[in-house]
């Protein structure tokens, strides 16, 4: 039980600090995402492209 409540924890960081290097590197480092492709401004962690780039 321990160490499933881990890998998803250290998942979800790597999914964040993911989504914060995308954000940095399409020159934003304040914002919490950017879409892989066009650099847009994501709401969300979980994803790496936004609708138009899919």
């Amino acid at each position: 039980m321990f160490e499933v409540h881990y890998n998803e924890e250290m998942e979800a960081e790597v999914q964040r600090l993911e989504a914060k290097n995308r954000a940095a590197a399409a020159g934003h480092p304040e914002w919490d995402n950017a879409c892989a492709v066009c650099g847009c401004q994501l709401a969300s962690i979980t994803i790496d492209r936004c609708d138009h780039c899919l």
